[in-house]
């Protein structure tokens, strides 16, 4: 007897299983620990920092520039009112150029909050005090008065600036010295000797532009939206023509380019170079030919899976919104959770010196461990996110697969949900962990390869980037594996483990549909991304062909670029959908034989592949062994 799937049980034969059970409880109470130990780091963090002083600098009496200070015990001039005062000067200039040269600013050196950074070179103690006369911008201590200035010894740095003032720029509210930035002015010359080729006042034109037509781009950009939508649309109806147009060519140019290398070498003086490039090209060419014939079924499959993901998300079209609901709620979180980090970064414990009242942040030990703990769960949380969309978009594409109706749809999206809440949230939780984990690891080996930059030990440096490169591999076959992992789940209801093991033995039957699937849907998935780009540059020049603009291209650039960002963001769906669908088809075609027994639950397309192949060569997939 046939069994509806939406009534299905654990009978592997009937779809996806409904008689599932809570899987990886451990992990999501894990995660609900952790996000508790993290809460309280970041109690620790808000309670002790403050990221204002990353932004502003803090003077030597622990004063923030740019705010209103608390009072320090002991330090007589803390507490100060720095709001009008947002610029970080240092009296000894000398140190900046350690930091320039990669070493961390030394706490001892005097700082005040000033008004206004020192735009010239004071050379006297009367240029100074004029100085801060016609601006209000106090270069000595604070408690010292104008007409008091260099009371002492002139070269002292207790309580005024080693004379004279190298005239300073301001760069990121701090007074950096003009030597010190001239690095900066070369690379602002270049940039901006590339720029004037064509305007001399290319900046300033250009914030014209933008500041006159912002609402242009963004009505243009979010337009992207419904074009990438129709596009989409299109290209599961045009998908053969599209990917077997380009087969052809590609097996027509790979012919082309031997019969051409070689007609130069025998037409032409027979040279060495030209026999090596025909030899080359014409090994290249054959093995591309024979992949290309040998991959023809594969690519026919993946076409037909890329029309059979449009039918589905058709059928459930509030699946568009999904991907959209996914950056905003990853956006607010990573917001939100930097924010934390930043007052992490500042936390640190307050020294005082009680012979000149200075007050110093001293790094708590503790605090460095803090911090790994947090970016490990702030990488957890962003890929649990992920992960979540992952299971949720898996689930509804499962349930659409295995209806024997499926103009029957009912709820999916719904009971996806609600399943992935009930019972695979601890299965997220354990494979987002596993990626988190190679990201930190991934952040501390890049870390430790930065401070290691400036020192001679260059097997260290290389060892340190073969060991990132293949941390980054391994990331990308963990965040694949976990992909299919969920895949797995949402049809049988697997615990985590299980449904990897699963999907690895899928991948591995099914190398060559793998490659030709993910190969294809990019390559369609690509076309769409690059087709709303030109019609949003299309749509571009005919809004501001007869707007008065400096440059034309500006506003249009931006305008393709923030819509390349929203297509992908858009059309992700369908690599997720597609990926669910080819897992699915392996899935059906282990499952059943197409009997009156066992039908199989694809489409009729799918099935007339699978009849096709069946009669040439038996490509379809391998059964695997079902013990009894």
């Amino acid at each position: 007897m046939q069994v509806h799937p939406e009534e299905a049980n654990s009978d592997p034969l009937s779809g996806p299983n409904e008689n599932r059970t809570v899987r990886d409880v451990l992990f999501i109470v894990l995660m609900l620990g952790y996000m508790a130990g993290m809460g309280y780091v970041s109690y620790i963090g808000i309670t002790n920092g403050n990221p204002y002083s990353l932004f502003y600098g803090t003077d030597s009496w622990g004063n923030i520039c740019s705010q209103q200070n608390e009072a320090i015990k002991g330090s007589n001039l803390s507490g100060l009112d720095m709001r009008t005062k947002p610029y970080i000067f240092y009296f000894d200039k000398d140190i900046l150029k350690d930091v320039a040269s990669g070493h961390y600013l030394d706490s001892t050196s005097k700082a005040i909050c000033v008004s206004e950074c020192p735009n010239e070179t004071l050379s006297s103690v009367e240029e100074m005090q004029e100085f801060a006369n016609g601006t209000n911008s106090m270069l000595c201590q604070y408690d010292v008065p104008v007409s008091q200035y260099y009371s002492a010894d002139p070269n002292s740095t207790d309580t005024c600036p080693t004379l004279p003032i190298e005239e300073t720029t301001e760069i990121f509210f701090r007074c950096i010295p003009q030597s010190l930035t001239s690095v900066l002015d070369k690379f602002g010359d270049v940039v901006n000797s590339v720029f004037n080729l064509f305007d001399n006042d290319f900046t300033e034109k250009s914030y014209a532009d933008l500041q006159t037509y912002w609402k242009e781009i963004l009505y243009i950009s979010s337009a992207s939206l419904v074009i990438s939508f129709i596009i989409i649309q299109l290209l599961t109806y045009t998908a053969g023509i599209a990917v077997w147009t380009v087969y052809i060519l590609m097996i027509l140019g790979s012919i082309g380019g031997i019969a051409f290398c070689w007609y130069t070498y025998f037409t032409q003086s027979k040279t060495q170079t030209w026999l090596i490039i025909s030899i080359v090209v014409s090994v290249v060419g054959v093995l591309l030919l024979l992949i290309l014939l040998f991959m023809r079924k594969q690519i026919a499959l993946a076409v037909q899976l890329f029309k059979e993901s449009g039918k589905a998300i058709r059928k459930m079209p509030i699946l568009h919104i999904q991907p959209f609901i996914t950056f905003i709620v990853r956006s607010g979180t990573a917001a939100g959770l930097v924010y934390i980090f930043l007052y992490l970064l500042t936390s640190k414990e307050t020294a005082l010196n009680e012979n000149n009242g200075h007050v110093t942040k001293i790094e708590d030990p503790k605090m460095n461990y803090l911090l790994a703990y947090y970016v490990l769960g702030f990488l957890w949380m962003m890929e649990f996110i992920l992960g979540c969309e992952r299971m949720l978009i898996s689930g509804a594409v499962v349930r659409w697969y295995f209806l024997r109706n499926k103009d029957d749809v009912k709820s999916p999206i719904l009971k996806s949900y609600k399943t992935m809440i009930r019972y695979h949230l601890g299965s997220i939780a354990f494979g987002s962990l596993l990626i988190a984990i190679v990201q930190l690891i991934r952040i501390i080996v890049a870390f430790i390869d930065a401070r290691l930059r400036g020192a001679k030990n260059v097997v260290a440096q290389v060892l340190l980037k073969i060991l990132g490169c293949c941390l980054w591999l391994f990331e990308k076959f963990l965040k694949f594996l976990n992909a299919n992992a969920y895949i797995e789940i949402a049809i049988h209801g697997y615990g985590f483990c299980k449904a990897a093991k699963s999907a690895m033995s899928v991948i591995i039957r099914n190398v060559l549909r793998v490659a030709a699937v993910n190969s294809v849907a990019s390559f369609l998935l690509f076309i769409g991304k690059l087709a709303t780009v030109a019609v949003v540059a299309v749509i571009g020049l005919e809004v501001f062909k007869n707007k008065e603009l400096n440059y034309l291209w500006l506003p249009i650039t931006l305008a393709c670029i923030i819509s390349y960002i929203i297509a992908s963001s858009f059309l992700s769906l369908y690599e997720m959908a597609i990926d669910a669908l080819f897992i699915c088809f392996i899935e059906d075609c282990d499952m059943n034989d197409g009997s009156a027994k066992k039908p199989y639950f694809m489409s009729a397309q799918l099935m007339k592949y699978v009849d096709d192949s069946k009669g040439k060569n038996n490509d379809v997939p391998a059964k695997k062994e079902v013990k009894e």
